[in-house]
């Protein structure tokens, strides 16, 4: 089902209220039997719908336990490991639909400034010769 129409059939039962079903439907342009269904799979979510929301759920506490770093294809694997029959497909869509992604490590970035003593050269504290006699 496209976005739109549920935002639709979102406004229609918000609005049922005060106009009938029929002339909301008319005027936003659905069917009053999609309005109707639309209503249903809210009240009644079908098996698919509520063994995503546990999917989901578990996809939460993985990405929670490493701290975000972990992206649909280890998520994947840690929930084949934990015993969960799932496609790789199925976690990065779900994974996409609830705006759930990894956070990137950063890069490693070299120092600009050797001089500032901060990232340059490390003192000789154990006062070793570096300039060996010969090869």
């Amino acid at each position: 089902m496209r976005a739109a129409a549920a935002e639709r059939f979102r406004l229609i039962h918000h609005l049922t209220v005060r106009f009938s079903v029929s002339w909301l439907c008319r005027q936003l342009g659905v069917a009053r039997s999609g309005s109707s269904a639309w209503l249903q799979r809210q009240e009644h979510p079908g098996p698919r719908a509520r063994e995503n929301a546990v999917i989901t759920a578990e996809i939460q506490e993985v990405l929670q336990r490493h701290r975000g770093f972990y992206g649909s294809p280890r998520v994947h694997r840690e929930l084949a490991a934990g015993g969960h029959e799932v496609g790789r497909h199925r976690v990065a869509g779900l994974m996409k639909r609830t705006d759930l992604k990894a956070r990137t490590r950063r890069g490693l970035r070299p120092c600009r400034k050797a001089s500032s003593g901060a990232c340059g050269v490390a003192k000789n504290l154990q006062q070793q010769d570096f300039q060996p006699p010969a090869p």
